[in-house]
């Protein structure tokens, strides 16, 4: 090896090690924890994630989680003080509460020589936490890829059962009536299908239906949705619809997108709801694009009981295979 050859490979572990050993720049920031009242939650634990750079003798990557603890005092407030590659994840909770998760911070620069920091500095990140209330025992089930059994035809799905009515499934009460209008062409220059499809959705009952409720999924507490079905605004229909077109394509589906329903309502003569069953769907109705259907939702048993607080412990199917077990409240 020529001694110019050996003087370049010193270079670069000079430069390489000299990168590795500098000090990253610290990020500071302060979580305020209030719960649904708006008033100061203490004693809150508070967890950081962070990316620690790549060190000497770790080999090649890009670095290693680094974790951070602490708690909320009086004020609410807890600061976090970590050196970091530009980017923190905060979660959360407190015994008797949810945990409340997804908050991401974002770095954009950092200002100084040896003491290096980031800025923003000190930013105020303000978190929800709801209290647990009263989680009951529902029917709760994530249906995936459910083929629907015929293209433009009313299918019954039983909520009780987690099934397609007979003679489609076992079910025996359509709660759900659901119908798929697909028309299918030819395919795109990527090579996907061409298609134009409608999904809707009916129901059994005079004041059955369904309403919509839009909450991000990527941030908040783990109780997404109130703890109440609402009492009046449920529409008897939904129609849903996908496409794919050479030029464009839309999925008819919103990751913001939930749902309260109320099924099996009997009216007395002046036209008053006198029973009824109330539940949520967690997410959107997916996938019925591609002739299936994907769909989370918790049905309370108990007549005219709108409470929709699930208890992931007490779920009332009792069979149900690693792929359709909900474990959210």
């Amino acid at each position: 090896m020529s001694f110019f050859t050996r003087a370049s490979l010193g270079l670069i572990c000079f430069v390489v090690f000299s990168l590795n050993s500098r000090a990253e720049p610290k990020a500071m920031f302060t979580v305020r924890v209030i719960d649904e009242t708006g008033s100061l939650v203490t004693n809150a634990e508070v967890h950081a994630g962070f990316v620690e750079s790549i060190k000497p003798g770790w080999g090649w990557g890009g670095g290693r989680e680094k974790k951070w603890q602490g708690v909320t005092g009086t004020n609410g407030l807890c600061i976090v003080q970590e050196t970091c590659q530009g980017e923190a994840g905060v979660a959360v909770g407190k015994d008797g509460y949810y945990w409340s998760s997804g908050y991401k911070l974002l770095f954009t620069n950092y200002v100084g020589t040896l003491k290096q920091r980031w800025e923003p500095w000190n930013p105020t990140v303000e978190v929800l936490l709801k209290r647990i209330g009263k989680p009951i025992p529902m029917y709760a089930k994530w249906i995936r890829d459910a083929r629907m059994p015929a293209d433009g035809q009313p299918i019954g799905f039983d909520l009780m059962k987690g099934d397609w009515v007979v003679p489609n499934g076992r079910g025996a009460t359509p709660d759900f009536i659901m119908t798929l209008h697909r028309q299918v062409g030819g395919k795109t220059a990527s090579g996907y299908q061409i298609h134009d499809t409608t999904l809707t959705i009916t129901f059994s009952n005079d004041g059955d239906g369904i309403q919509s409720i839009l909450v991000p999924p990527s941030r908040g507490s783990a109780l997404r949705l109130p703890r109440e079905a609402p009492e009046t605004g449920y529409m008897a229909n939904l129609v849903k619809n996908a496409f794919e077109h050479p030029e464009r394509s839309s999925t008819g589906t919103s990751e913001d997108q939930n749902y309260f329903f109320r099924v099996r309502t009997k009216k007395d003569d002046n036209g008053n709801i006198v029973n009824a069953l109330y539940g949520k769907i967690h997410g959107d109705f997916s996938r019925f694009d591609y002739g299936s259907l994907t769909f989370t939702y918790y049905l309370n048993p108990t007549p005219n009981d709108r409470n929709v607080e699930f208890d992931p412990t007490r779920n009332l199917f009792t069979n149900l295979s690693a792929l359709e077990e909900v474990r959210a409240p």
